[in-house]
């Protein structure tokens, strides 16, 4: 009877554990809206997982921002060294001594995930792999990305070395940085894209929800055996983008990492979206208090677009307000007030309110009049 019992319980619990494989084709996601940092869904989103070429976001990232600041050029030339043409697995076969620049290293990097890219832009940067992820780790903490490490730029470990790690939750954070710079937007979209080095003369993006999801936008992929299939993708529908992480999804089940994403997304979508409560330039129906003007009040107009993220539905509940008063004279354009903007009595957003025309003082000597 004992042994009977146990063997029930042992059935049992393998067949839960089965019904959550079947369930949850992945260890780890997380859906966002990256203009309000809204978090949409999430399943153990700050577990530190390997990430495998989803690390060559943040050396795309460190890449960008040099550029910005203006230590790098898209038109710098790049030496291949000798340990960046001998880098495995996904790779544009760059030769030793070649040189290519920056840019094309870039699209390399995003578009076919190429390590020895990836690998030719960190010694560039940083003299070498290992200083390189020193400037990594880094932007991480900088980014408050507590739940990374990266050993490499690349994200495939050598033998016996330690793996590249971030959080579902982490790999967004980046990922919502890179898409800000219109170029890595441009690459992280591409299906293909020519690329001629030698004996290699075309890339391709593992990145399947391009083809599968209408409206995907990116943004980056990974995969080793340890890390399983992951990741990060990014889609624009009705003036809103989402921002989603899937991570750990076995071999075996490699399809569905891409259909786990599109199913998060596809959630997001239907449950959310971006309203537009005014325009730049929309005048209120309130207007704003002025002192010693010549006209006692003066007409108002949003400074700014208003848009808010809601749960559908809630946008029923929404009300602007004006607050504010202003002291003559005014000119068109000056901010007189703020426009507040609620739902359900919660403040979701504030932007500045101006004057729709001009105000002139009044005479001195009339202030004093009845």
């Amino acid at each position: 009877m004992k042994r009977s019992l146990i063997l029930v319980l042992t059935l049992l619990t393998v067949s839960a554990a089965l019904a959550q494989d079947k369930s949850d084709p992945y260890i780890a996601a997380f859906l966002i809206e990256p203009t309000t940092k809204s978090i949409l869904f999430e399943k153990n989103s700050h577990q530190p997982l390997p990430v495998a070429s989803m690390t060559k976001m943040m050396t795309l990232l460190i890449a960008m921002e040099k550029i910005k600041e203006g230590e790098l050029a898209l038109d710098t030339q790049v030496t291949v060294s000798a340990r960046a043409s001998k880098m495995g697995g996904s790779q544009v076969y760059l030769k030793q001594g070649a040189q290519f620049p920056v840019r094309d290293l870039l699209a390399a990097t995003m578009i076919h995930s190429a390590n020895d890219a990836a690998t030719a832009l960190a010694e560039q940067i940083a003299g070498s792999n290992e200083s390189f992820a020193q400037l990594m780790n880094q932007r991480a903490a900088e980014l408050g990305m507590k739940e990374s490490k990266f050993y490499t730029p690349h994200g495939l470990p050598g033998f016996g070395e330690p793996e590249d790690v971030m959080s579902a939750y982490d790999a967004a954070m980046v990922g919502v940085e890179l898409m800000k710079f219109p170029l890595m937007a441009e690459f992280a979209a591409m299906q293909d894209m020519p690329f001629k080095s030698g004996t290699f003369e075309k890339m391709y993006n593992p990145n399947h929800l391009l083809k599968i999801y209408p409206g995907a936008t990116g943004i980056k992929t990974g995969f080793h055996v340890k890390a399983g299939f992951c990741v990060t993708g990014s889609a624009r529908k009705n003036n809103m983008d989402l921002v989603v992480v899937v991570m750990g999804t076995p071999p075996s089940r490699k399809r569905e990492n891409f259909t786990a994403a599109a199913e998060i997304l596809t959630q997001g979508f239907n449950n959310y979206k971006m309203v537009e409560v005014l325009k730049k330039g929309q005048r209120l129906d309130q207007a704003a208090v002025v002192k010693n003007g010549q006209s006692k009040t003066v007409a108002v107009e949003a400074g700014s677009a208003v848009h808010v993220f809601l749960k559908r539905g809630e946008e029923k509940n929404i009300e602007t307000t004006f607050m504010g008063e202003s002291v003559a004279p005014i000119r068109k354009g000056q901010a007189v007030g703020s426009i507040v903007v609620k739902s359900a009595g919660k403040t979701i957003g504030k932007v500045p309110a101006v004057a729709s025309v001009d105000v002139e003082a009044q005479p001195w000597w009339k202030r004093w009049l009845p």
